[in-house]
């Protein structure tokens, strides 16, 4: 497992070369590295595993702590189905292709080996 992928997505960089940007802003992604050429989409359809990525961040980040927030009485029941249930529908829209760029790094941090090499 190499994490230095999953590090560069992070940030929004590219796996490979750790320059280029995998994001070009919040609402879109670009097709490939303007420093290494690597082409971002491994095959058609590769960028569904930024569902349940997003789907990952919305439920620990945003759901979670707003039900524990309810189960402690701080807040009422109107408010916490209110937020979930607006959370639940803004963040996945407004993250999805920040997720892409995390499946993209989480996809070369367990299969590095697939990791096609970098042409000079």
């Amino acid at each position: 497992m190499k994490t230095i992928y999953l590090k560069r997505t992070i940030s929004n960089h590219c796996p490979r070369c750790g320059e280029g940007k995998v994001l070009k802003h919040p609402f879109e992604r670009l097709e490939d590295c303007a420093v290494c050429s690597l082409k971002y989409e491994r095959e058609q359809g590769f960028f569904l595993g930024g569902v349940p990525v997003s789907y990952f961040l919305v439920c620990s980040l945003w759901v979670l702590p707003i039900i524990t927030i309810w189960f402690l009485n701080w807040l009422p029941l109107a408010w916490m189905l209110g937020l979930c249930l607006g959370g639940g529908i803004v963040l996945p829209i407004v993250g999805y292709r920040y997720c892409q760029a995390l499946w993209l790094g989480l996809y070369f941090c367990f299969a590095w080996n697939e990791m096609p090499p970098r042409e000079e």
